[in-house]
């Protein structure tokens, strides 16, 4: 538990830096559909916008998770926040779909080097060697934030503008990343450390990692989609304004403030963490295929069921990919790192995909071949051993 209330703000303050790296994340598909016509665009649009962050925020998760090892992961997070926030700062000027695609990508970049050192620093905060309190709390927080970005930034951005309500949410980036610099705890660095190559090869060769990598990418299908599109849906298809969409969509953070550490309390009791994923994928695309049928309630009870997989998934597989790390405690940065690399750098096929069915066939079709699409995903899932705690 917390030892000190330098513990209390030090947490205080990633867990603040969490909530807006969330709005971040996502306020930028809630407000796309105020964007349209400025930028001259549609849903492919967005599917190339929000596939470049997920290319950005994927790939350099290995990277990020190796200068922690070597930098201390404090450097790396402060570092991350900054860079992501000022790539927010720049969409709020950009002029084009070409200009945003780009610092969305930088966006993404940033974040990537925010969340695994992040998360190793919060679980030694709160409960040392426990994973899933400390991981729950840090989605939970995670989850707040996309509340107030998928409903609350498409009220702000009706009343002030969505290039001011960009401006806002990179300012409060900015923001947070001096607080993590005051108040988080120093990096402690054996000076005598270095990134081994045969430790680097053992974590990225690792099997498990692998497979549970894969299998973060295939619930996280229903996650990438519902919080990408599901505002544009309902004002599309459904004829309902942005903030009716704002509030369905949002219902896939609201869901795992909870879950999210009621998933970390779980992990740490039971044993059978597999069981665990193949509920998680069968209740992804349970949710997607919700979405098919064209109605308020039905995307309603899409965006719930999608945030308690969410909430419960995303929980076990990090607290999993720390605790299936092998090469020792300087790599459990890059353990979380490498499994969120594998998901988010293949999500970036999700929202191309669902922008092209959606083209081609409609939203229905869109919302039932991404529900297949996550049913792939079992096959690695059942391959991995049942229990993952050390």
């Amino acid at each position: 538990m917390l030892r000190s209330v330098h513990d209390v703000r030090a947490l205080s303050s990633l867990i603040f830096a969490r909530v807006v790296y969330a709005v971040n994340w996502m306020n930028f598909a809630a407000v796309f559909y105020l964007m349209e016509a400025e930028l001259g665009t549609n849903v492919s649009g967005l599917g190339t916008l929000t596939a470049a962050f997920y290319l950005g925020i994927g790939i350099m998760q290995v990277p990020g998770g190796v200068l922690a090892a070597k930098l201390g992961p404090k450097k790396v997070v402060n570092v991350g926040i900054f860079v992501s926030s000022v790539a927010v700062l720049g969409t709020s000027a950009a002029t084009t779909v070409a200009e945003m695609a780009v610092l969305r990508f930088l966006v993404g970049t940033g974040m990537a080097f925010v969340f695994a050192p992040g998360v190793v620093i919060v679980a030694k905060l709160i409960r040392g060697e426990k994973s899933g309190i400390g991981v729950g709390l840090f989605n939970s927080a995670f989850d707040l934030g996309g509340l107030l970005a998928l409903f609350g930034w498409v009220l702000l951005a009706t009343e002030i503008g969505w290039r001011q309500s960009l401006a806002v949410s990179g300012g409060l980036g900015v923001l947070t990343g001096a607080l993590v610099i005051l108040y988080a705890p120093k990096d402690e660095l054996d000076d005598e450390f270095r990134v081994s190559g045969a430790s680097l090869k053992a974590i990225l060769a690792d099997r498990q990692l692998v497979l549970l990598g894969l299998g973060t990418l295939g619930f996280g299908i229903a996650n990438t989609v519902i919080s990408g599109f599901m505002v544009l849906y309902v004002v599309e298809s459904l004829g309902l304004s942005g903030y009716v969409g704002g509030l369905i969509a949002s219902m896939v953070t609201v869901v795992p403030i909870f879950t999210a550490l009621w998933g970390g309390r779980l992990y740490d009791r039971i044993s059978k963490h597999r069981q665990i994923m193949v509920l998680a994928l069968l209740g992804s695309a349970a949710s997607l295929a919700l979405g098919a049928l064209h109605s308020v309630p039905s995307a309603l009870a899409c965006a719930a069921l999608g945030g308690v997989v969410a909430g419960v998934g995303y929980t076990f597989a990090f607290a999993g990919a720390r605790d299936l790390n092998r090469a020792g405690p300087a790599y459990e940065t890059l353990a979380i790192a490498w499994v969120n690399s594998i998901s988010l750098t293949g999500s970036f096929l999700p929202p191309i995909f669902f922008s092209f069915v959606v083209q081609s066939m409609g939203y229905t079709q869109g919302w039932l071949w991404s529900g297949g699409l996550t049913l792939v995903f079992l096959v690695p899932v059942f391959l991995m051993v049942e229990t993952w705690r050390r």
